[in-house]
C-alpha cells in the first residue's frame, strides 16, 4: 500500500513511518521540515495548510495519515485549517482513504473521563480540542473512508502491546497509551478498517 504521513517528523508521525515501513508499505514522508529518515522512506516537504503544496504529495497514494499536531497548546487553526487543505487534494486526486489522530478530549461529554481529566486537564486543552472536533466535522462533512484514532494521555516509552480500543468512549479506568502502540494500531488499521467511519479511543 502506498502511503503518506502528514506531520512525519513529529515526535508520533516518526513511529508511523517506522511501523509503516516495516509493516511493507511504500511511505511518503511529508513535512514542513523533512528530516533524516530511514531508508526506503520518500521524504518530501509540504504545508498541511496549503493544498497545492498537499496536491502532489498525495497524488498516487491509497491512504492518507495525519499525525499533525502544534508545538503547544494553541491550535491556531492547524487542525481544520489542514483538513480543508487536506479533503481539497484528496478530492482532486482521488484518494478516498483517511486516518487522523485527534484526541479522546474532543468528545466533551465522555462518561468514562476520570474526575481530573475532566475538571483539569481538558479545560487546559481546550483550544486544541476545539479545533480538533472542527477538523473531524471537516472531514465528516467529505465523501472519505475516515477513521479519527483518539488516544489518550500519549507517553515517550516503548510500545507495550497491550491496550484497549472502544468506540467512541474512553476505556474505562484508561488514560494513558504509548505512541508505539498508538502508531502500531494506526498501520494495523490502514488495511484492518475495523472502524470505517469511526472514532476508536485507545488507552492501556
Amino acid at each position: 500500500m502506498n502511503v503518506v504521513v502528514l506531520g512525519a517528523a513529529g515526535r508520533t508521525g516518526r513511529l508511523i513511518v517506522d511501523e509503516a515501513l516495516r509493516a511493507g508499505h511504500q511511505v511518503t514522508a511529508a513535512a514542513r521540515t523533512p528530516r533524516d529518515f530511514p531508508a526506503g522512506v520518500r521524504a518530501v516537504r509540504a504545508d498541511v495548510r496549503d493544498p497545492d503544496s498537499l496536491r502532489p504529495v498525495i497524488d498516487g497514494q491509497d491512504a492518507v495519515v495525519s499525525a499533525v499536531g502544534p508545538a503547544g497548546r494553541k491550535a491556531l487553526g492547524l487542525y481544520s485549517d489542514g483538513a480543508r487543505a487536506t479533503v481539497a487534494a484528496m478530492r482532486e486526486t482521488g484518494v478516498g482513504r483517511y486516518l487522523s489522530i485527534t484526541s479522546v478530549g474532543v468528545r466533551h461529554d465522555d462518561p468514562n473521563f476520570a474526575w481530573w481529566y475532566r475538571g483539569l486537564v481538558r479545560p487546559l486543552g481546550q483550544d486544541l480540542y476545539a479545533d480538533m472536533k472542527r477538523m473531524e466535522d471537516i472531514i465528516r462533512a467529505a465523501d472519505l473512508d475516515w477513521t479519527f484514532v483518539r488516544p489518550t494521555y500519549l507517553r515517550d516509552r516503548e510500545p507495550t502491546g497491550t491496550y484497549r480500543v472502544t468506540d467512541g468512549t474512553t476505556p474505562p479506568g484508561g488514560w494513558k497509551i504509548t505512541r508505539g502502540d498508538l502508531a502500531r494500531f494506526i498501520v494495523e488499521e490502514l488495511e484492518a478498517r475495523r472502524y470505517f467511519r469511526a472514532a476508536p479511543s485507545l488507552a492501556e
